[in-house]
Order: structure tokens, then C-alpha cells, then sequence
């Protein structure tokens, strides 16, 4: 019996890995999403990798207003790949167990995501703050996102050329310093 719609999570976004974080935030909210949902990054080749708007939260202190205009596949987290399978290909037990083998399962139909299956456990139901709630109000398609961005008194953090600036990104996609132009590396 092929997996059922209601076993399924949809706690998730899904955008193409040419999407900028400004545009997952904004499907995100369009959505009606939260800070603990999964972004799903679906990559050409079919491969599916994740992450959360939590840990995408984490780096607004470290890459200010530039993170909003970096692609998803030239941000400096580790996405985690994760297995697809198609929702008629296999039957709901044999998902359930890849899924809490693998911690998470992408559920998909012909080839587009439609659910997840996962063994992982929120750690903060309610965190106390989220890309979406801090920043989600100035991320606007029609915009330049940085433009709108406000740092909330945060100061730019220093950049190991000695820099106290907020990186951006260059046009080979590695993130350098605003001042001098050095590469930061990706950590």
C-alpha cells in the first residue's frame, strides 16, 4: 500500500538550490510557516538536501545583510542530503524504517516533494526568536533585501583580515570581506 497523505509532515519549504535566501524566507511565509520548518533544496540532478530556518537564523550575525541575497547553494551551512522516495514506489513501513534509519525521508510525487517522514525530534518548540520573525517582515521580492535589512544594534563581526565588517558575496560565490575583498572562507 503506497504511503498516505496523512502519515506524512509538511512542515517544509521546498526551492530550488538558484534560490536566494530572500526567496526561501519568502515561501516560507507565504506558507505560513515557522522557524522550525525544514527548507527543502532540490538541486537539478534531483538530489534533495535540508536544512532549517533556525540554523539559516544562526548566520544573519555572522553575514548580515548579504545573506539575503546569497544563494542557497552558496551558503556557508552543511546541507544535508537526504533519501527520496517516490510516495506509490514503496509501502508506509518500509518508509517508516529508511526514515528512522536515516533520520529523515523525503517523500515525493513524480520527482516534486509532497511530504517528509522523519525520527528526528524538535529540540525547541518555542524558540525564542526566527529568521521569519526578525527578518521575514523585510524580505520583499521587489526589493533589494538588504536595502530594508536592520542589524537590531547589532555590530559587524571581525573578519580575519582585522575588518570589522559584514562579509558579501562574490562573483564566484565565496564570501569575502566588504572592506578589502579578502576571502573569509565558508565556516
Amino acid at each position: 500500500m503506497p504511503i498516505q497523505d496523512e502519515t506524512l509532515k509538511k512542515t517544509f519549504v521546498s526551492v530550488p538550490d538558484t534560490a536566494t535566501v530572500a526567496q526561501a524566507v519568502a515561501a516560507l511565509k507565504q506558507a505560513g510557516g515557522q522557524g522550525f520548518w525544514t527548507l527543502l533544496v532540490t538541486h537539478s540532478d534531483g538530489q534533495i538536501e535540508s536544512t532549517t530556518f533556525t540554523e539559516l537564523a544562526n548566520l544573519v550575525d555572522k553575514f548580515g545583510p548579504a545573506l539575503f541575497t546569497a544563494r542557497l547553494a552558496d551558503l556557508p551551512v552543511p546541507l544535508k542530503a537526504r533519501p527520496i522516495v517516490e510516495a506509490d514506489s514503496v509501502d508506509a513501513h518500509t518508509a517508516e524504517v529508511l526514515a528512522d534509519r536515516r533520520g529523515m525521508l523525503v517523500v515525493t510525487a513524480k520527482g516534486v516533494p509532497v511530504g517528509m517522514m522523519s525520527s528526528e525530534v524538535r529540540e525547541a518548540l518555542f524558540a525564542s526568536s526566527s529568521l521569519l520573525e526578525l527578518y521575514g517582515e523585510y524580505v520583499q521580492l521587489s526589493e533589494d533585501a538588504r536595502a530594508a535589512w536592520k542589524p537590531n544594534g547589532k555590530k559587524p563581526p571581525a573578519q580575519p583580515c582585522g575588518h570589522k565588517a559584514w562579509p558579501e558575496l562574490a562573483a564566484k560565490g565565496e564570501w569575502v570581506c566588504s572592506q578589502c575583498k579578502q576571502p573569509i572562507g565558508k565556516d
